[in-house]
């Protein structure tokens, strides 16, 4: 058996996933805007939604004094976010792959602290397989264009921003189930 061989086939996530995972990564995100964990796991737990943390996110959830870096990398999952609540219906374009995102629908979206996550939950409807095929070969084809240029050390065309680009096809791969990995495991090879 070779090394392809080993590797597990895409399962797309449900809806469902999607919105527990959106819900989960949105606390993380808070988190790294100092948002009071406590509260924030709290409510997670109440909603039975701490299971949809991945095993990194609960603890930098947990943890009082992350590093820098820590924060840094949680803050920039907004940009993945933005992939799984447009995938779900909760937020209508995805916007520039050229700039950072408008966080205001997004944070619009997602259920308020404290509040019952079960609306959101059950009323998200997965776009179609089209619909998601198309935007997740665009932010692949920018993905492997804007690493094309730091490899060839010659400008990103259409002025994209690799970090939102990477962040893109991080949640894209997810929710696509790029071959079956978590969360945590997520990579975006080109």
């Amino acid at each position: 058996m070779d090394a392809d061989d080993e590797h597990e086939e895409d399962v797309p996530r449900t809806a469902v996933e999607i919105a527990r995972r959106a819900i989960a990564l949105h606390c993380v995100i808070a988190a790294a805007h100092d948002v009071d964990r406590t509260e924030l796991v709290d409510w997670l737990k109440h909603e039975a939604l701490w299971d949809a943390v991945s095993p990194w996110e609960q603890q930098f959830l947990l943890d009082n004094s992350p590093s820098d870096q820590d924060v840094r990398n949680a803050g920039w999952r907004v940009e993945a976010q933005v992939a799984l609540l447009w995938a779900i219906g909760k937020i209508q374009n995805l916007g520039s792959l050229s700039e950072q995102c408008d966080t205001t629908p997004m944070v619009d979206a997602i259920p308020d602290l404290d509040s019952s996550t079960a609306t959101f939950i059950d009323t998200s409807v997965l776009r179609s397989s089209e619909e998601i095929s198309d935007e997740y070969e665009k932010v692949y084809q920018a993905h492997w264009e804007t690493r094309n240029a730091a490899r060839h050390n010659i400008p990103i065309p259409d002025g994209m921003d690799s970090g939102v680009v990477q962040e893109r096809h991080y949640g894209f791969n997810w929710l696509i189930g790029y071959c079956g990995q978590e969360w945590d495991e997520v990579l975006t090879d080109t």
